[in-house]
């Protein structure tokens, strides 16, 4: 299987994870019960992923709270929230022993009424009441004065065992989605102003929220004792081209109401070309390898890259090239072309480039960890 395949499947989990049809958490718990009924995929592409629980040998499980990340900032924040918490999980609940299903103890109604605003009544027009775990609106409406809303999305993966021929839920993965900004509208269809919210600050709330959470979580049927994961995403604001980050995590173990000890995270994902004033080997690699590249061709629309730190240490770069093609020809040579100066970008990570078009993906370029060698493929 070529690795162009492989990342398509991935995505094509992620693009199912965004999407449920609004069971009650008591409906999810009860289909633990089901004898028989579920099957998981017999191929595990590599030990990054999980095998997949399915129904009748062949029905995805969508989650409950279907397309609810959809009202994230963007679709980087999006698929950083998701892959992001598949990664984390792999600590508490290795592959090799686990499998996944997507979220079914919380309904998107769930999930809406926690995300809402506090209230001391129930409000229909904008989901804020009692279960709300954002703080309440205190009539302010200046960025510097206003309580803003902390709480962006909560997402739910669940970790299953095989017994016998059965499965049953052996662990549970909630991020929480946190705003780095909080925007918002002084008036109904007036302009837009947002809250910029510091890192304490809403790793603070989140944690005190994912405590709350557990709690909630704990009185659910079937989730007495079940380990659950507890990770806090930053997500970064709309105008950037990278995904969030997760920055804390904690377990939940032996029925506790509440979260562990906190474990944090450090990751960062930086845009290349970008005006900071910060400059690293890895910077001034792209640089020169954009410049090559863009001799090649002068409609080149763009070369950005993606960036990934993990502990001040650069893990991954995602590249990405948009230009305009008139000939198969021209493709094939573009492609062996920016195989040539693949050699110019930092070396022993996993690197991965697209070269896009306006009628889609024209080709690709992959190497993997302590690799020299790409692997690529032109698109027909």
């Amino acid at each position: 299987m070529n690795r162009k395949l492989m990342v398509l499947l991935a995505m094509c989990v992620v693009a199912l994870a965004a999407c449920g049809n609004g069971a009650t958490p008591n409906e999810a718990s009860k289909s633990e019960s089901s004898k028989g009924t579920e099957k998981t995929t017999k191929t595990q592409l590599s030990t990054d992923y999980y095998r997949t629980v399915m129904k009748n040998d062949k029905e995805y499980q969508t989650s409950k709270s279907r397309g609810i990340s959809l009202s994230l900032n963007s679709g980087y924040n999006m698929k950083a929230f998701e892959t992001g918490l598949i990664s984390l999980s792999q600590e508490p609940f290795p592959t090799d022993s686990y499998y996944f299903r997507e979220g079914q103890m919380l309904d998107s109604g769930t999930i809406k009424s926690w995300i809402a605003r506090q209230a001391a009544e129930e409000d229909p027009n904008s989901n804020n009441g009692p279960n709300g775990l954002n703080p309440a609106d205190n009539g302010q409406v200046e960025p510097d004065t206003r309580a803003p809303r902390y709480l962006a999305q909560i997402l739910e993966q669940n970790y299953m065992v095989k017994e016998g021929d059965d499965f049953k839920l052996a662990g549970v993965s909630i991020g929480l989605a946190m705003n780095s900004v909080d925007y918002y509208q002084k008036v109904l269809y007036g302009a837009e102003f947002k809250t910029e919210i510091s890192r304490a600050d809403l790793e603070a709330q989140g944690k005190a929220m994912a405590n709350e959470i557990i709690a909630r979580m704990r009185k659910m049927e079937g989730m007495g004792n079940v380990p659950i994961m507890v990770s806090l995403f930053e997500q970064s604001p709309r105008d950037t081209l990278a995904g969030g980050v997760y920055f804390a995590s904690a377990v939940s173990k032996d029925g506790s109401t509440t979260v562990g000890d906190w474990t944090a995270i450090n990751e960062k994902k930086v845009i290349f070309p970008n005006n900071e004033d910060d400059s690293n080997e890895e910077k001034s690699k792209f640089a020169d390898f954009k410049s090559s590249v863009q001799e090649f061709f002068p409609n080149l629309s763009g070369v950005t890259a993606e960036a990934y730190y993990k502990d001040d240490v650069l893990t991954k770069m995602t590249v990405n090239i948009t230009t305009q093609f008139y000939g198969a020809s021209e493709i094939i040579a573009f492609t062996q072309f920016v195989a040539d100066k693949t050699n110019l970008l930092p070396s022993g990570i996993p690197i991965e480039i697209s070269i896009n078009s306006m009628q889609g993906m024209e080709a690709f370029l992959s190497r993997e960890p302590n690799s020299n060698e790409f692997k690529y493929h032109v698109f027909d």
